[in-house]
């Protein structure tokens, strides 16, 4: 959606709003893909992108398409490093007790994003979620535990919440809220291939941790 830069730079204004869409797009965009959703063209998309390329915000797949880049993970794991520490150890524990990726999500005020994860460590093989990571509370099993959290009316809170295939294609996740300081939204969920186990005891696993976590910031749980 296009976004109207008052009192603010417009150029600017159209770099964040291109980053967005980079980073919320369920499949990686093309140049042109870009121009055509900032209604630009094609070589004001190049010039955005080419900036974006030298200072590391975005980077492009073997296909030459466009993702977001290393830089925005690195400036992600400085937010909220009160949070991470807390979530740490909580969130290595999750990942090495079910043998999965466990992820921090967070609401940025637009989406929902990872702001850090964890990988088993005597796993053969691993699956990855880069810190930063955005999509948009309606998809994914975080964002919708984070949809629930900011409209509780209109979308009742479940036990947890389930998806597959929605924000890395065919991966299933489950996410349970995370309660923080000031009320702020936010949620912990896993990440793993499409396998049988049992939903009811990953989404235990997933509560004790975030009582936890919450905790371990000042909260007092009832």
């Amino acid at each position: 959606m296009t976004k109207t830069t008052e009192g603010g730079s417009q150029t600017l204004g159209r770099g964040l709003e291109a980053l967005t869409l980079i980073g919320e797009s369920a499949t990686p965009l093309s140049v042109s893909e870009l121009a055509g959703k900032l209604g630009v063209h094609r070589s004001m998309a190049y010039r955005l992108v080419k900036t974006f390329e030298q200072y590391g915000f975005v980077e492009r797949n073997p296909a030459g398409e466009l993702e977001l880049g290393a830089r925005l993970g690195a400036l992600a794991r400085n937010v909220a490093k009160s949070l991470q520490a807390a979530a740490a150890p909580h969130l290595a524990t999750v990942s090495d007790e079910l043998q999965m990726t466990a992820l921090l999500v967070v609401f940025d005020g637009e989406a929902a994003v990872t702001l850090s994860t964890a990988e088993p460590r005597l796993a053969d093989a691993t699956v990855a979620q880069r810190p930063g990571t955005r999509h948009p509370i309606d998809n994914g099993a975080p964002g919708r535990v984070i949809r629930s959290m900011l409209n509780p009316e209109e979308h009742p809170a479940k036990h947890y919440e389930f998806s597959h295939d929605e924000v890395i294609p065919g991966l299933t996740s489950i996410a349970v809220p995370l309660l923080l300081p000031q009320g702020k939204p936010a949620a912990i969920a896993v990440i793993y291939p499409p396998l049988e186990r049992d939903q009811e005891h990953i989404a235990q696993v997933l509560k004790e941790a975030s009582a936890r976590i919450s905790t371990a910031l000042g909260l007092r749980l009832a």
